[in-house]
């Protein structure tokens, strides 16, 4: 697998397209969604809601927190993990099973429609800092829709209807520096009061929340003449220079396995497909240029916010790893296999890395541990929006974006595009 070179990055084409993986590759990207598929039909929880994290090796833990953006990512997975090429269950149990996830979010606490990031085992009480995340809100909001949307149900679109309506995305927002624009609020604080940061910069991770405000109806939109506020921000690393240099690979991958890039209200000289290509370039380019320091990176590259060693072996640290630091060592190959779209070529290096470890085997029922040789550790858990970003990266590189297609179709996303330009763009590109 690894011996391939000069691959294209993937065809981001409605309809198709991309590198032409051989059967084994092929083959290998699947048994790997497979895995991540069924970390949602393993772990949705009693009260409908999908949990944050899962044991990926030995034992399954009967209980554990729940997590909205799991549950919106495991809403699309549900949804798909019962249509071909997957049939890991029926139709109508993919129907079943989301219905009871969108009644549960309908019962959690909520502020103007956004919802707590955490809840416990009930599905009621919310837990960590941020008890109303606009964010996590707003993948589960885009997880109903999609998923009503694919299964073609009525029932579930009425439901996932009333979710994403009930939302004022006005009440969520706050005068950001630029004039008199304003922007979306992180959220409330468990405290009650507003945690104190805006949603202002413009990258894979806020793009499909920004249209989700924007397509709202009128008097809860986000007012579409705020999105010259959104700002790109810049940095090098690794001799790479691009937007976000700052941050993690689950920033260049999340919302852009939702939204096509090319195609929406972006300014016209910020690529995000483009951006995301450097920045997995430069991730990559981070750990090799660590090799000397850590044994990991002379086989694995992967730098995210996720699981590492703690104080001891058997403890975990989850942090925001990314190629200005923390670096210690760990790789996180779930992130890495999420840049499916960016560099096939250094996701196939890692796989083959992966599949070759004999002493620190990294791969387990629900997909790829992070890893860190220097310390000895493989960690032992799977975290619900890691085996999310991996389903929709890798059901759009094999099934010819299917994840987009259906996201661009929603009434509310195309309202969203066409308020924030999209439409007249897209139109001005295609006929030149």
């Amino acid at each position: 697998m690894s011996g391939m070179t000069g691959r294209p990055v993937l065809a981001l084409s409605h309809g198709g397209g991309g590198p032409p993986f051989t059967a084994a590759e092929r083959g290998s990207l699947l048994d790997l969604e497979r895995r991540a598929l069924r970390y949602f039909l393993d772990n949705q929880a009693a009260c409908g809601l999908i949990r944050d994290r899962q044991s990926n090796r030995g034992r399954l833990r009967p209980a554990g927190p729940c997590s909205t953006s799991a549950t919106g990512m495991g809403l699309i997975a549900l949804a798909l993990a019962s249509a071909p090429p997957h049939r890991l269950l029926s139709r109508s149990e993919a129907v079943r099973r989301v219905e009871a996830a969108l009644a549960a979010a309908l019962r959690l606490p909520h502020e103007e429609g956004i919802m707590p990031h955490f809840v416990g085992p009930n599905g009621v009480e919310p837990l960590g800092s941020d008890s109303l995340s606009t964010i996590d809100s707003g993948w589960l909001l885009a997880g109903a829709l999609w998923a009503a949307s694919f299964l073609d149900d009525g029932r579930l679109q009425d439901l996932a209807d009333e979710l994403y309506e009930r939302v004022n995305w006005r009440y969520w927002s706050a005068p950001a520096e630029l004039g008199g624009a304003v922007l979306l609020r992180h959220g409330r604080g468990r405290d009650g009061r507003p945690i104190p940061w805006l949603w202002d910069r413009i990258n894979g991770e806020t793009i499909f929340l920004y249209v989700l405000a924007a397509g709202a109806g009128e008097g809860r939109a986000w007012p579409a003449s705020s999105w010259p506020a959104l700002r790109p921000h810049y940095g090098e690393v690794a001799g790479h220079r691009f937007n976000n240099a700052d941050l993690g690979l689950f920033v260049f991958q999340y919302g852009l396995d939702l939204i096509d890039p090319r195609e929406g209200p972006i300014g016209e000289d910020l690529d995000l497909m483009r951006e995301a290509a450097v920045a997995t370039a430069a991730n990559r380019d981070a750990c090799r240029g660590s090799a000397r320091v850590f044994r990991t990176y002379r086989q694995f590259w992967g730098l995210s916010a996720g699981d590492g060693p703690g104080s001891s072996p058997t403890r975990t640290a989850y942090r925001a790893y990314s190629p200005t630091g923390p670096i210690d060592g760990t790789a996180q190959l779930m992130a890495a296999l999420a840049s499916i779209a960016h560099d096939p070529d250094a996701v196939f290096a890692n796989l083959h890395a992966a599949r070759s470890q004999r002493a620190h085997a990294p791969l387990g029922r629900y997909g790829l541990s992070n890893i860190n040789l220097d310390r000895r550790w493989v960690g032992h858990d799977m975290v619900g929006i890691d085996a999310g970003a991996a389903v929709l990266a890798l059901e759009n590189a094999l099934e010819g974006d299917r994840v987009r297609r259906i996201f661009h179709g929603l009434p509310s996303v195309r309202r969203g595009l066409a308020r924030l330009g999209m439409t007249e763009r897209s139109e001005r590109r295609k006929a030149s």
